[in-house]
């Protein structure tokens, strides 16, 4: 069966308009969507390296005041402790006659730093004593400070008042404090 010479042509334009469509949609298409993809990954790592050197930074600040901190304990006296630095400060506040209780306890950090905490109790206070206290014992250069305080008025006497307290530190693992 002989075709004619337009359905010849007819049937070349359609072998190659599907030739065509055959090369767009498995070669162009894909080739186009892979490109997509590979800017989208290459944005998203790029996002991902900047994070990372943001936290680079971050983790250079943070090991930067770590040895700060350890610098400023080393420069604290050996013997330090932190439930005999309190006495000391109430005793020479005259306020060691005020306080109900203390009780120390220690929280174990990462690495070799760790939080020391004695929690104190104060009764019938006045308020000039109590501030005297607390300019006392807030001491960066000892590396201590209050984490919590809860103040009440004194139900019993008038003009005085009862304290809660939780006063931190940091020491370094090994070295006995509290």
């Amino acid at each position: 069966m002989a075709l004619s010479k337009r359905d010849t042509t007819a049937l070349t334009i359609g072998a190659g308009l599907l030739l065509l469509f055959i090369m767009v949609q498995f070669v162009v298409f894909p080739l186009v969507d892979k490109r997509k993809r590979l800017r989208k990954t290459i944005a998203s790592r790029r996002i991902a390296v900047q994070e990372m050197r943001d936290m680079q930074t971050q983790y250079g600040q943070l090991n930067r005041q770590s040895h700060g901190l350890e610098k400023q304990l080393a420069q604290r006296a050996p013997d330090f402790s932190l439930f005999s630095f309190l006495e000391k400060m109430a005793t020479e506040s005259k306020i060691k006659d005020h306080i109900t209780y203390m009780k120390p306890s220690t929280v174990t950090g990462e690495g070799n730093l760790r939080q020391v905490m004695v929690e104190m109790k104060l009764q019938v206070i006045g308020l000039q004593q109590l501030v005297t206290f607390l300019k006392r014992i807030e001491s960066p250069q000892n590396v201590v400070t209050i984490k919590r305080i809860s103040i009440q008025e004194n139900r019993k006497i008038k003009g005085t008042l009862d304290v809660i307290m939780q006063v931190i530190s940091i020491d370094q693992q090994g070295r006995k404090s509290g």
